[in-house]
């Protein structure tokens, strides 16, 4: 096994894997002579970031990573994402049918960006766009699906805000999904109206509820 480290030049590039961000300096290049079930021999190359923590001195070689597991956050001359992209990592990194508090997840990550510096902004897509957005409405399709006694909701996986909730009751169901487009829509400083749909008749009247109740929320 031969190894070498390629040593990157500035500006830097933040990068994010596993929950984790870091200012990408090196990369570790691992190359690997594996044999075969025929006994042939071929070379493996692995490529593993090494990254400088914002709170430590030195490199770190994500030794679980490659390179190609990661995702650039932003780079040292732009410490921005949009909200976009934010939520986009987050829906990478914690998938889209699992059993996951997004939200905590989000605002964990969140705090690590804070942390290092970059922020969430969504002046990066006033630039794409030529134009100022001051305001935003997502429609996210919702599936339910009865398990065990228990209700489970999640989103499809195309909206930009993540969903998942599993309750005992329809009670619950409202409440819970109220909850959480609450939070989404003040979970960034830009002004977001999500609206929740569904092809399933029988939790129309839930969605129909919350449109109901919205109205409320900041009274």
């Amino acid at each position: 096994m031969d190894t070498q480290i390629l040593n990157l030049n500035e500006p830097y590039e933040y990068i994010h894997c596993n929950g984790e961000v870091g200012k990408h300096i090196a990369t570790l290049i691992v190359y690997e002579n594996t044999k075969s079930d025929g006994g042939s021999y071929k070379l493996e190359t692995h490529s593993h970031p090494i990254v400088k923590y914002w709170n430590a001195p030195g490199g770190v070689v994500w030794n679980k990573a490659e390179l190609t597991d990661c995702d650039v956050v932003c780079t040292e001359k732009d410490m921005r994402i949009s909200t976009f992209k934010f939520c986009r990592l987050v829906r990478k990194e914690w998938g889209i049918e699992r059993d996951c508090n997004y939200l905590e997840k989000a605002e964990n990550l969140r705090q690590t960006l804070h942390d290092i510096g970059i922020i969430i902004s969504d002046d990066v897509l006033t630039a794409k766009y030529r134009k100022v957005v001051t305001e935003w409405t997502h429609q996210i399709e919702l599936i339910f699906d009865e398990k065990d006694g228990k209700i489970i909701c999640r989103d499809n996986g195309k909206g930009l805000y993540p969903i998942y909730c599993e309750v005992e009751s329809e009670d619950d169901l409202t409440e819970e999904l109220s909850d959480q487009c609450y939070e989404w829509e003040r979970f960034t400083d830009r002004r977001v109206t999500i609206h929740f749909e569904t092809e399933q008749h029988k939790y129309k009247k839930i969605i129909d509820a919350i449109e109901r109740d919205r109205i409320t929320w900041d009274l």
